[in-house]
């Protein structure tokens, strides 16, 4: 979705929401909404190897895979890639949603750290890229308690996204068990997550797409899950 009045969303800061209407919709989304078709949410962490990114983006374009990459702003792959990146967006084959600047856990934070943690990317993103992440967020390592729902909504962070479904948080992890993870997580209506800090091999990117074309699934953003333009 992209914002074409820079001045109005982004002058000094972020427009806060009235108190009804950011509360409207504060509570951790695990799963899509049902729907007839067979889809999942492939949705990608952090981003601290470029190579990694890289790699999905090849994901997106090659194999016609929308993917949700949940940006951690401080990581530089995000502006090394700015041009493929923003093609992609621009042809609505990814979405870009707000993961923090600096990963820091939110549940242990003061306000003041939340907002700046979530503000500093959304501006990252939307300086970057023209465009407005909101209202999809990730608290980092899935922690949340009601005042980091509280400080997001505040800010237009309305939908928190959780996961039911993961290909796996730590980096290097052994061809069969991410390809075992995938056999067992990726089902239609799921939220997985997924890290691009570290390069899955191309015999476990073949694994994942067989098991997304065997089910006959299509990975879709959450934008396009949740009817969000």
């Amino acid at each position: 979705m992209h914002i074409d009045r820079r001045a109005f969303l982004l002058g000094v800061g972020l427009t806060l929401l009235g108190p009804t209407e950011a509360e409207a919709r504060t509570r951790p989304i695990y799963y899509l909404p049902k729907a007839i078709h067979k889809k999942f949410a492939w949705t990608i962490d952090d981003g601290v190897s470029n190579s990694a990114i890289l790699s999905y983006l090849n994901i997106a374009e090659k194999y016609d895979q929308h993917l949700t990459f949940f940006v951690t702003s401080c990581y530089s792959g995000w502006k090394k890639n700015h041009k493929r990146i923003q093609a992609l967006v621009d042809a609505g084959k990814i979405q870009l949603a707000n993961h923090t600047l600096s990963h820091r856990d939110l549940s242990k934070s003061s306000a003041g750290v939340i907002r700046n943690q979530l503000l500093e990317c959304h501006k990252f993103i939307y300086n970057e890229y023209g465009y407005d992440a909101r209202p999809f967020f990730r608290p980092t390592y899935g922690y949340w308690n009601d005042k980091v729902l509280k400080v997001a909504a505040e800010l237009g962070y309305t939908a928190p996204m959780m996961w039911m479904g993961t290909l796996g948080d730590q980096a290097n992890l052994p061809a069969k068990t991410t390809i075992s993870l995938a056999e067992q997580w990726i089902h239609s209506g799921r939220i997985i997550i997924d890290h691009a800090n570290s390069v899955k091999s191309a015999d476990e990117i073949h694994a994942i797409l067989s098991i997304i074309n065997r089910r006959e699934l299509k990975s879709i953003t959450l934008r396009e899950a949740f009817n969000f333009r």
